[in-house]
């Protein structure tokens, strides 16, 4: 690909580790935590195994992006401690292992709170299964492959469209908010919005001081925790110990806090970030600033025509929306536009098409076919032994039958039924004892 990509997430495969540590020595290799914490109710021993307690305290201590490696460690014992686990073998490893699947760890990794599971990979996989086959060849893959591109590419046309034409409905008299809803994109300004809202309304000062050319802030918050907030007056830039910031490119309330205190009615550039901005194409909705967004020059005239072409069909839908007759008609219009532009759109037959496919391809179809596509193997995990919660899953997942010797609906027929039976009682008389 050209260069090493700086992030890696894999379960906990050794082979992986080595691997990733000699060749791409620059990754950061994380594991993924669903697949850590999934086992989790395996390893515990069968005391602790009803213990809501134990589940609630581990998860707060694992899963918080909010506390530094020293704090994750010292929770991590006192609940090792605490239930009796400081001698388990798995618990041990994974402690050992902590610096590679641990959110403490990584908090100041860019998209690191969004990052923590093989997910993004496997919603890809499922994606471009939707549009592509196993079996197909080089022809077709490309086909299906671009047929994806194509409806990826329209979603996000869709989206910017929206970015353009709809106005966010502002929830506090901020002019932060007001201009936050100009530079950022819908879901973006959501989940600013919502960090600007805690600002005004929960965010308070506990004390300030001036250390050589830093502004030092303590501010609280809605659950009565202290966070430090530096301001360098020599670089015009902010740090809050919550790292949000560095974590999601989103600025925190408690930087919103200091933005308003200072009576600033613009985000800083620096506070941007650039994952959640709205197209460099976008015009402000709400108006009232000095400062105009930059105009950039459409070097492309034909996307900038597909662009607009896509933007007036959005537009077009939404003022019909609900109007069985005008959608139609304008459905009409549109198949009559297809029959203009592109023909009549007559059938091909067999030898056209193959006709068709040749061209694309570049060379004629072999009348005697030598390679052919290699056996499907089984892939990696699928001969692993399974779990006793795994086997317990799958067998309830399973529809259940009726009985014919002992008239019940379940998981056995007439051959196994006086097994079942026997097991059941065994297992009734050892409760009543």
């Amino acid at each position: 690909m050209g260069s090493a990509p700086k992030l890696i997430i894999t379960d906990q495969d050794l082979g992986m580790k080595v691997a990733v540590e000699r060749v791409l020595v620059d990754t950061r290799h994380r594991w993924c935590m669903w697949h850590i914490m999934f086992k989790v109710v395996e390893k515990l021993p069968k005391s602790q195994l009803g213990n809501e307690d134990l589940k609630k305290e581990l998860n707060s201590c694992v899963w918080s992006e909010l506390i530094e490696p020293e704090e994750f460690e010292e929770s991590w014992n006192n609940v090792m401690e605490k239930y009796g686990l400081k001698d388990n073998e798995w618990f041990t490893s994974m402690f050992d292992s902590r610096k590679y699947w641990v959110p403490a760890y990584f908090r100041d990794f860019p998209m690191s709170s969004l990052i923590k599971t093989t997910s993004i990979s496997e919603s890809q996989n499922i994606f471009f299964k939707r549009y592509s086959k196993s079996r197909s060849n080089l022809v077709e893959f490309l086909m299906y492959y671009n047929n994806a591109l194509d409806g990826q590419r329209s979603n996000n046309n869709r989206l910017e469209y929206l970015d353009f034409n709809t106005i966010p409905t502002l929830k506090t008299n901020s002019a932060l908010e007001k201009h936050a809803s100009t530079i950022y994109s819908d879901s973006g300004f959501k989940l600013i919005q919502s960090e600007i809202e805690e600002a005004v309304d929960n965010v308070t000062m506990v004390t300030v001081s001036t250390v050589g050319e830093n502004e030092i802030y303590v501010l609280n918050d809605k659950f009565s925790k202290n966070w430090t907030v530096s301001y360098s007056i020599s670089c015009d830039s902010y740090a809050c110990g919550c790292k949000m910031f560095e974590r999601l490119g989103l600025v925190c309330s408690h930087i919103f806090w200091i933005l308003r205190n200072k009576k600033l009615k613009l985000v800083p550039d620096e506070l941007h970030g650039g994952r959640w901005l709205k197209s460099k194409f976008v015009k402000p909705v709400h108006f009232g600033f000095d400062d105009n967004i930059e105009s950039f020059i459409v070097v492309d005239e034909t996307k900038q025509e597909y662009r607009d072409m896509h933007a007036d069909f959005y537009d077009i839908a939404r003022l019909i929306e609900g109007d069985g007759d005008k959608i139609r008609a304008f459905r009409h219009i549109m198949a009559e536009g297809k029959k203009e532009v592109l023909g009549e759109g007559n059938v091909l037959s067999i030898s056209e098409k193959r006709q068709m496919i040749e061209n694309f391809y570049g060379s004629e179809v072999p009348s005697e076919i030598e390679v052919h596509p290699p056996d499907v193997v089984s892939t990696k995990g699928s001969g692993r032994r399974l779990s006793r919660l795994e086997k317990e899953i799958r067998e309830l997942s399973k529809p259940g039958r009726k009985c014919g010797k002992c008239g019940e609906i379940g998981q056995h027929d007439s051959r196994n039924c006086d097994k079942i039976q026997e097991l059941k009682k065994k297992k009734k008389r050892k409760q009543q004892c």
